[in-house]
């Protein structure tokens, strides 16, 4: 197929057209009846519905098959719809939500997930899917933190790019393979307020070397569609902003692929103040470089008539009717509309055997031990009880968990009873006075009262945020009960972002389980019972309150730095809270303990030629074998620019046996020292360093070295 020839071909209605991204009921309802309330809202008619160039989600093949006939029935050009959609960690095979991926500390876990989705929602007839989401996110109150991979810019490349890698692998035209849409561009993780949708104000230095990052691994990656968030950037709609969509992510980034906006989000620069209506609104997007506008029609109302009175360059329109067309070639649409869409394959795959074994693998390494006082591994002698909210739960799945169904996942309980564990009383309760006389004789004669706790599914993701992260509906009071009874608890937190958990903190231990997808609870039970170690650690930092935030571990310094053992007032700290976070990044337990001795480095002076190599010993000095996640940071201790107490420059997930020591290596390069400007061009400046090793981001071993000019001989 040859693009160029074929745009030539097209009228200018249908070049406007292949912009335009709709829901598939427009193509095999009623139009007239079914859905006469949205023709009239976005002022479609049939004509232009059938020369849309792309769907927003899909039940299935059979649905695919059936829109796709429908509206090849209609197109002049017999040029195919693309179909695209919100898989965002599992089609209907669900694997924990991407911020417990992230901490698995595991990026091959974050590949899989993207090759199972890939595999199970192209058997649908999907083309492209809406994820990795990039957003770079410092505050927990942000409902949408669910769907990223947390605090840190290093981290967060890392997981982003495997996804995209697995999501599309060498090829999107190969059946299971799917394009990857990296969203949102750019910074909606810095919402003001935590509250989504809200404004985003930040200096040019924080977007380059913090919240830029993972889009830009994205794209370096490969990835063939970026989506624009909501926000505002710089006071201009990132949907309009010619710096983000031009200067940076085509001049600066070398981006070739497809831009798209977010749900609407071409309208809404009218409720922004940056355009007077629709007309403008289609001006702003096409002069940016938006190139398909999603659920709105500004371009397909108003593009024609604005070049006809020369208002927009043609040439606009066919650069992004260009990049659409060359897209639908990369996926092999002019080869085979139906691409990946199979009944047989759908049966055959989606939930398979496989798939599921696959989630459950990384649901054991996504779950953080946060505290515990021997409680854990459970005690095959002793009587338990499990109440909460979450204690007869199976909806495990989380947010944006597509076509995952939660009736399908097993009840904790039951895995519990099959491995052997005494589970007394099992009961679903929202407070702990709903307990029946006969359920707290139960509760009198148990030894530990296991406490499944948390947020609902629908308490995160997008438009869900919190001003107040704590347990809600007062479930510390579980915890409370428990010590009341004189019993001693554990808690199994359910939940999509970071919480507030000082309230609870008296309970002797605490299994942070997010929400883990399909085997969330397969795994959750041989994590309890010892057939699994925990190893998960966090991506996140914990607040000891709401007021701490935004509290992330890599952090700048102040000029009036509070310190340990100091006693000036004149000094950035609180008057009612430590400065720390209740639990750090990086942070997690085991069953197993590890020790850290001997750290070295190679050279105490390097030239930006050579590498540092750094060395330290680990070792499991329990009987029970696990994994442990070594952890490297440094820190520039002055340059022209202030730069973090801490970053994150390597880490190493290691299996230890029963006693095992090793030597752990790492490396460091002129790239890893040095930073971005506001201009977003790379500075590497001479200096001293400190290289840190250890277990969490607080927990660390720490020597020094200089980068120099030369070394003196």
């Amino acid at each position: 197929m040859d693009i160029k020839k074929l745009l030539n071909t097209l009228t200018i209605e249908e070049k406007i057209g292949q912009m335009l991204q709709i829901a598939p009921f427009f193509f095999i309802k009623n139009l007239e009846i079914e859905v006469a309330g949205n023709v009239n809202d976005l002022a479609l008619n049939e004509a232009k519905i059938f020369r849309a160039g792309s769907v927003l989600g899909i039940r299935n093949a059979s649905e695919m098959i059936e829109v796709q006939k429908n509206y090849l029935k209609k197109s002049r050009h017999q040029i195919p719809l693309m179909f695209m959609a919100d898989v965002i960690h599992g089609y209907e095979t669900i694997f924990p939500v991407p911020l417990a991926l992230s901490t698995s500390w595991n990026p091959k876990l974050a590949y899989d997930m993207a090759r199972v989705s890939a595999i199970e929602a192209s058997t649908a007839g999907l083309h492209v899917t809406f994820s990795p989401m990039a957003d770079l996110s410092r505050d927990p109150r942000w409902g949408r933190v669910v769907e990223g991979f947390g605090e840190d810019p290093y981290l967060n490349q890392i997981f982003t790019k495997s996804i995209v890698e697995g999501y599309q692998q060498d090829d999107i035209s190969k059946d299971g393979n799917i394009a990857a849409c990296v969203k949102h561009f750019a910074a909606y993780g810095a919402s003001e307020s935590g509250r989504d949708y809200n404004t985003v104000d930040m200096s040019r230095l924080s977007m380059h070397n913090d919240y830029f990052t993972g889009y830009k691994a994205a794209v370096d990656a490969g990835a063939h569609l970026i989506m624009t968030s909501f926000n505002v950037l710089d006071g201009i709609p990132a949907t309009v902003n010619k710096y983000l969509l031009k200067d940076l992510l085509r001049k600066s980034w070398g981006f070739k692929g497809v831009t798209i906006s977010d749900y609407d989000s071409l309208h809404q620069i009218i409720e922004h103040g940056c355009a007077e209506d629709d007309k403008e609104a289609a001006i702003r997007g096409i002069e940016a470089g938006l190139d398909i506008e999603m659920a709105s029609s500004c371009y397909t109302n108003y593009l024609k008539k604005l070049v006809e009175n020369q208002t927009v360059d043609i040439k606009l329109i066919d650069q992004a009717v260009y990049r659409i067309l060359k897209l639908k070639k990369q996926i092999g649409l002019f080869d085979n509309p139906y691409k990946g869409a199979s009944i047989e394959q759908e049966e055959k795959l989606v939930r398979s055997a496989n798939h599921l074994q696959r989630a459950k693998e990384a649901a054991l390494e996504s779950a953080v031990l946060l505290k515990n006082d021997g409680i854990l591994p459970l005690n095959k002698k002793l009587k338990y009880v499990m109440i909460g909210p979450y204690a007869e739960s199976t909806s495990t799945n989380g947010p944006w968990s597509w076509h995952g169904r939660n009736n399908l996942n097993h009840q904790l309980s039951e895995l519990l009873v099959e491995q052997g564990i005494s589970l007394i009383l099992t009961k679903e309760v929202s407070h702990p006075s709903d307990l029946s006389d006969s359920d707290m004789e139960l509760v009198r004669e148990s030894d530990v009262i296991i406490l499944a706790l948390g947020e609902h599914e629908k308490e995160s993701g997008e438009a869900h945020s919190r001003s107040d992260i704590r347990l809600p509906r007062k479930q510390e009071s579980f915890v409370t009960f428990s010590e009341f009874m004189n019993k001693k608890s554990m808690v199994l937190l359910y939940h999509g972002r970071p919480l507030d958990l000082t309230n609870i903190m008296q309970t002797n231990a605490i299994l942070d389980v997010y929400f883990l997808g399909s085997m969330a609870n397969d795994a959750i039970a041989d994590l309890m019972t010892g057939v699994n170690n925990p190893s998960g650690k966090l991506t996140m930092s914990y607040p000891r309150n709401v007021g701490q935030i935004p509290i992330y571990y890599n952090h700048l310094n102040t000029g009036r730095p509070k310190t340990d053992g100091g006693h000036n007032e004149f000094v950035s700290y609180y008057l009612d809270v430590e400065n720390s976070p209740l639990f750090p990044f990086g942070y997690g337990l085991s069953y197993s303990n590890f020790n850290y001795t001997d750290m070295s480095v190679s050279k105490k002076s390097i030239t930006k030629d050579e590498k540092l190599k750094i060395s330290i010993n680990v070792e499991n000095t329990t009987n029970i074998p696990g994994y442990e996640t070594v952890q490297l940071y440094i820190r520039d201790y002055s340059a022209t620019i202030s730069r973090p107490l801490k970053q994150l420059k390597g880490f190493k997930k290691i299996w230890f046996d029963q006693h095992e020591k090793k030597t752990v290596e790492f490396e460091l390069s002129n790239h890893d020292l040095s930073f971005m400007n506001g201009e977003g061009q790379t500075v590497l400046e001479t200096g001293r360093f400190a290289v840190m090793i250890g277990s969490n981001s607080e927990t660390l071993t720490k020597m020094d070295f200089h980068l120099v000019k030369e070394v003196v001989k």
